[in-house]
């Protein structure tokens, strides 16, 4: 927890924060009291609040007890418009240090006048219902599959003229629509159906005494076990609009004079005029507009599914309404709020679309400030409390499908209170706001930084290793990242400050803890941090912790190791057989290993993988490449090794280095080794990222003389298309698919195919891990080129080496 009382930590910087927003916010505390209230709150209501209602206080209390953000619509008093204001409230609690809601901040939306405008639309939605009832609409039932009547209201035979027995009988709707309209109307009904949408839509219908007529069809679909089982509509006859529509002829300098954006389009949704409005709100004239379409306006962001939607909807020559994300000529984007009309002559057939567009960024804006608020810290911008649990959910459901690990890093400041009591609240918020960003810093893309409140902050990280104490080593690394980097001086204004955190770390797997429980263990093990004497970082779990303290220690070691010369080079024989099976010598591979002073001797498996996290891989490489070569030399003055060479394996992070190529060459140079003698094994993973990269640098180093080999082939995913082009000499068959040949016939056939493969590229064969004369035999019959593995010789020190010459494989 931290030092300091939490009263003092947050509602200053938080009032200097909200005063500008342009939203109105207040804050209250426990009791209902208004603590603050910004610019904007007094611009809409006054100085003077009357004192919260019943229902208010209510909400207030709920929310506290809760500890949960409340949305309601309320009615507040407003001494600046002398009359109730209609709002919408967003109430979420602001919590104290110690997690519990200690103030409450309520975000304010004036929807007044919405709700006059909803109120008014409801009036007018009751007058047409009530129209619809007592005069001219049809109401209809159909079957959704076969769209035959089930039930036709009485005013259908007074304004059509068929009887209602007529409307009854199979297909009687489809059959009298216009016959021009039938086919775009039946498919239009068929396709939103089969969506599941209801649909309004236009079309014209012959009457009994043969007049066509418009009708204006309203449908809605009931579902039953999921399916569309009914239709339920209301025919209203529109042919007297049709008819003033033809009368209307629209007029362009009018149109000057709407203060929204108009567009004027043709049936192919070309513009061919637009008002200065739209100018105005876009920055295109009017000469840059005709002739083009929407595409106009849109951008890299622009919704296509909302595209797809106006332009599916003016095809069928309908109305649209949308929020689309439009460009303008500038670049800059905004909110268009789209209106799409279609216009029809007397006869019904399309003339032009007129569009109308209303720049709605400011209201987006406002609904993104709002979110900003529930979800995110005002201080450091980083997620709070809410925003955390909730990524915490979706991790725990993650590591539960996926069964790799995640952790909670709980983090607290050292002696913050005493930075707060010394220079004050203002600078200890300047220093918040620089741990945040280097926190954010030290985590990958994907991880979670949040701030719960005061000094305490708390890091998720994700998809770490399916093993525990990998994952737990993994977590150890960022932990030991964040205490170097906010161990670094900081300056606050006039002042240097070195602060430095504790940290608890619990690792987790699959929902087997609530999230309460990991954060309270990820507290405890912070506590454990401090006890430990502060600026360090302390595990949950003993077992981890002794994990993280052992790789520690493996990561101080290797620098030692390298600095001493602890590491030491064993060679294990590379062999090729005659006819007769006798084996000779041509060559060996180098092997590294670790001569520890209290361990023995350490195998690679158990360095390699410490070496390549943390870049140690680089100068350990180095000095192996330069100790084959070297080994090279001293062989050469024997006549019986001059003809061995040496393997050399590469790792990732040496062969992507830019100068790779040139430090091959300065450890030839330096040795004095024959290069036709060296050979580098590299590994599929590394030749597939940049491929004609690779073959550059792979040819640089052959034209050395150096030769190059694939090892491990057919663990990888290798593509033919370029195996072909890199400068290779030798495949090496992986022990994997040796070590079962002869009681697995899928390692069997896929070790016939690498000798095939290869020998067809000009390369040659050589096959690991041979452990008994079968194996040998088998992979001879198959034309295998050269063998490596225990049944010839175990890797040892250069001293150890026999000379092998024409030794019957039999007696080995």
């Amino acid at each position: 927890m931290p030092d300091h009382t939490p009263a003092d930590c947050d509602l200053p910087s938080l009032q200097r924060w909200l005063q500008h927003l342009p939203v109105p916010v207040r804050v209250k505390d426990g009791q209902g009291r208004c603590l603050f209230r910004n610019q904007a709150f007094e611009a809409l209501f006054g100085s003077d609040v009357p004192p919260a209602g019943p229902d208010n206080l209510a909400h207030d209390a709920q929310v506290f007890a809760h500890g949960n953000s409340l949305e309601t619509e309320a009615t507040l008093w407003s001494a600046r418009h002398g009359g109730p204001r209609q709002v919408h409230s967003l109430k979420t609690p602001l919590y104290d240090a110690a997690g519990q809601p200690q103030f409450l901040l309520e975000v304010l939306q004036d929807i007044s006048e919405r709700k006059q405008e909803q109120a008014a639309l409801q009036a007018n939605d009751q007058r047409f219902r009530d129209l619809v009832d007592f005069t001219d609409g049809i109401v209809w039932e159909a079957d959704a599959t076969t769209f035959n009547n089930s039930f036709i209201s009485k005013s259908a035979e007074r304004l059509l003229g068929y009887p209602l027995a007529d409307w009854l009988t199979p297909n009687f709707w489809a059959n009298h629509i216009y016959p021009e309209d039938r086919a775009q109307a039946m498919q239009y009904s068929t396709d939103c159906i089969a969506r599941g949408e209801d649909h309004e839509f236009e079309y014209r219908f012959v009457t009994q005494d043969g007049r066509v007529v418009w009708i204006h069809d309203s449908t809605k679909i009931a579902m039953q076990d999921g399916k569309p089982k009914w239709l339920r509509g209301l025919m209203v006859d529109i042919t007297a609009r049709h008819q003033e529509q033809q009368l209307l002829r629209v007029s362009h300098q009018s149109l000057k004079a709407i203060s929204q954006g108009v567009v004027i389009a043709d049936p192919q949704q070309r513009i061919v005029s637009v008002n200065d409005a739209f100018t105005t709100i876009t920055g295109y004239q009017p000469d840059e507009a005709l002739g083009q379409t929407w595409n106009l306006l849109q951008g890299p962001d622009t919704s296509l599914q909302a595209v797809d939607a106006m332009r599916m909807n003016m095809a069928y020559g309908s109305h649209y309404y949308g929020d689309i994300l439009h460009y303008r000529k500038d670049g800059s984007s905004f909110w268009n709020e789209l209106t799409v009309s279609p216009v029809r002559d007397a006869q019904g057939a399309l003339t032009h679309f007129i569009g109308v567009i209303r720049d709605n960024t400011k209201r987006h804006q406002n609904e993104e400030e709002i979110r900003r608020l529930a979800f995110f810290d005002a201080l450091t911008g980083l997620p709070n409390r809410r925003l955390l649990l909730d990524r915490l959910r979706h991790a725990q459901l993650s590591t539960t499908r996926t069964l790799q690990h995640a952790a909670v890093l709980f983090l607290d400041l050292d002696n913050f209170k005493q930075l707060n009591d010394t220079l004050g609240h203002d600078v200890g918020d300047v220093l918040l706001q620089q741990v945040a960003d280097r926190l954010t810093s030290c985590v990958r893309e994907g991880d979670s930084v949040a701030r719960l409140g005061g000094d305490e902050f708390v890091l998720l990280l994700e998809s770490l290793s399916s093993h525990s104490l990998e994952a737990a080593a993994q977590a150890e690394m960022v932990a030991s990242k964040i205490l170097q980097t906010l161990g670094q001086p900081y300056t606050l204004g006039a002042h240097s400050h070195h602060s430095t955190p504790s940290i608890g770390i619990v690792v987790f797997v699959k929902d087997q803890e609530s999230i309460d429980e990991l954060l309270k263990k990820a507290d405890i093990a912070m506590y454990q941090a401090k006890a430990a004497g502060r600026n360090v970082a302390r595990f949950y779990e003993p077992a981890m912790q002794a994990a993280a303290a052992a790789h520690v220690q493996l990561e101080k070691d290797l620098r030692l190791a390298l600095a001493r010369g602890e590491f030491v080079l064993h060679y294990q024989i590379q062999v090729e057989t005659n006819l007769r099976g006798d084996a000779r010598t041509i060559g060996t591979e180098a092997l590294v290993r670790w001569q520890h002073p209290t361990r023995g001797l350490v195998p690679p498996a158990a360095f390699i993988p410490a070496a390549e996290e943390t870049g140690l891989i680089l100068p350990l490489g180095q000095w192996v490449l330069e100790t084959a070569c070297a080994q090279l030399v001293a062989w050469a003055g024997n006549p019986e090794t001059a003809h061995w060479t040496v393997a050399v394996n590469v790792s990732a992070a040496q062969f992507s280095k830019a100068n790779f190529a040139s430090t091959v060459r300065t450890a030839l140079d330096s040795t004095g080794a024959n290069p036709s003698l060296l050979k580098l094994e590299l590994t599929e993973s590394m030749l597939m990222q940049d491929v004609e990269e690779v073959i550059a640098k792979m040819n640089e180093i052959k034209a050395y003389g150096v030769r190059l080999a694939l090892d491990d082939f057919g663990t990888g995913y290798s593509s033919l298309s370029y195996l072909k082009r890199l400068p290779l000499s030798q495949l090496k068959i992986d022990k994997s698919f040796v070590r079962d040949l002869l009681t697995d016939s899928s390692d069997a056939i896929i070790a016939r195919t690498i000798v095939a493969l290869g020998h067809s590229l000009g390369l040659r064969v050589v096959a690991e891990g041979v452990e008994n004369i079968g194996q040998h035999d088998f992979l001879a019959d198959i034309g295998c080129d050269a063998y490596q593995g225990y049944y010839f010789g175990r890797p040892v020190p250069a001293s150890q080496l026999a000379v092998r010459e024409a030794m019957p494989t039999g007696s080995l």
